[in-house]
C-alpha cells in the first residue's frame, strides 16, 4: 500500500491542478490580458528594463523547473531497466526480476505483456507530468511579472524628483507632471494588489491541496526510503519523487518570497525618494501607497498557508515529524 500511495497522491495534485486551471481559463486569460496591459504603462527605458529583467527571470524559472522536473521523472521511468543492466553487469544464477514504474491492476497477464503495459504507463505518467509542469510554470510567470511590476513602482517612487534638487521656482505644468507621475505609480500599484488578489484566487485551493499532500507524500517516501536502504534499487524511485516534491515545493515558496519582498520593497523605496522636496498634493498621494505598501502581498494557500520561504522550512520540518513517527510505528 504504501508503494503506490506516493503515486496516488502525486496524480490527485495534478488532477486538482488540471480541473481547478479548467474552470478558471477566463481568469488566466483575464490575467495575461492586464500582464499585456501592465507593459504599456511603462514608457521609460530603466522601466522596461526592469520589467525585461523580470521577465528573463521567469523565463529561466519555467527552463530550470521543466528540466529538471522531467529529468527526474525519466529518471524513475529508467529504474525498470536496472534490472537487466545489473544482469550483463553483475550476473546472478538466474535473471533479475523487472518491476514497472508503479502498480495497478490491468486484468491482463503482466508478465505478457510488460513492455506494452510499461508504454502505456510512460506516455500516461509523462502527459500527467507535462500538465503539472505546465499549471506551476503559469504561476511562476505571473509571480514574476507582479514582482516586476512592484520593482517599476519602487524605481518610479525612489527616482521621480532625483532630477531636481528642490522644486522651488518649477512651473504648474512641472508640478502637474509631477503629480501625474505619482498618479500612475498609484494606478501601478492599485493594478499589482489586484493581479495578486485574483490570482491567488485562481491557484489558492490547488496550493492549499498540494501543501497538505505534500507534507503526507514525503514523510511515505521517506520512509520507504529507509525501509528499503541497502536492500532494493526500488529506493531510487521515491528518492526521485522526494527530490522532484522538494523542489517543487521550494520554487512555490520561492515565487511567494518574491512577491512579498518586492511588494513590502515599494514602502521602502517610497521612503527614500524626495518625498519630502515633492508637493503637498503629491505628499498626499504618497502617504495612500506608503501604508498600504507597508503590508506586503501574499500568495497563501487557501488563507491558511503563506507561501514563502520560511512556510517551506516548516514544510520541511512537518514532513521529517511524521517521517520519525512512522519510523517509530514500524
Amino acid at each position: 500500500m504504501k508503494d503506490i500511495l506516493p503515486v496516488w497522491i502525486a496524480s490527485t495534485i495534478i488532477v486538482t491542478k488540471y480541473y481547478l486551471f479548467d474552470l478558471s481559463l477566463l481568469d488566466v486569460k483575464l490575467l495575461m490580458d492586464n500582464m499585456i496591459i501592465d507593459w504599456n504603462m511603462w514608457k521609460s527605458k530603466e522601466e522596461i528594463e526592469i520589467m525585461k529583467k523580470f521577465a528573463r527571470s521567469g523565463r529561466i524559472f519555467t527552463l530550470v523547473y521543466t528540466i529538471y522536473i522531467y529529468v527526474f521523472v525519466i529518471l524513475l521511468l529508467l529504474v525498470t531497466f536496472i534490472p537487466p543492466v545489473m544482469d550483463v553487469i553483475i550476473p546472478l544464477n538466474e535473471s533479475r526480476h523487472m518491476e514497472l514504474p508503479t502498480h495497478g491492476e490491468y486484468f491482463v497477464d503482466e508478465e505478457k505483456h510488460f513492455y506494452l503495459i510499461y508504454c502505456y504507463m510512460a506516455v500516461t505518467i509523462m502527459i500527467s507530468i507535462t500538465v503539472l509542469i505546465a499549471t506551476d510554470t503559469q504561476l511562476m510567470v505571473f509571480c514574476c511579472h507582479v514582482s516586476g511590476t512592484f520593482a517599476v513602482i519602487g524605481f518610479r517612487l525612489e527616482h521621480f524628483l532625483k532630477e531636481h534638487a528642490t522644486l522651488d521656482g518649477l512651473s504648474d505644468l512641472q508640478r502637474k507632471e509631477c503629480y501625474k507621475h505619482v498618479s500612475l505609480s498609484i494606478k501601478g500599484h492599485k493594478r499589482a494588489l489586484e493581479f495578486v488578489k485574483r490570482m491567488e484566487s485562481l491557484f489558492s485551493y490547488s496550493l492549499l491541496v498540494q501543501c497538505g499532500l505534500n507534507v503526507i507524500c514525503m514523510s511515505i517516501c521517506l520512509y520507504q526510503i529507509a525501509v528499503l536502504y541497502g536492500e532494493s534499487i526500488q529506493i531510487i524511485k521515491f528518492i526521485a519523487f522526494v527530490l522532484c516534491e522538494l523542489f517543487h515545493l521550494f520554487i512555490a515558496s520561492l515565487s511567494g518570497q518574491t512577491i512579498i519582498d518586492h511588494s513590502s520593497d515599494v514602502y521602502i523605496k517610497a521612503y527614500s525618494g524626495l518625498w519630502y522636496e515633492a508637493p503637498i498634493e503629491v505628499r498626499k498621494l504618497l502617504i495612500l501607497i506608503m501604508r498600504r505598501s507597508f503590508k506586503p502581498s501574499q500568495l497563501t494557500a487557501g488563507k491558511i498557508f503563506i507561501y514563502c520561504l520560511d512556510g517551506f522550512s516548516m514544510i520541511l520540518k512537518t514532513s521529517a515529524s511524521y517521517f520519525m513517527v512512522l519510523l517509530s510505528v514500524q
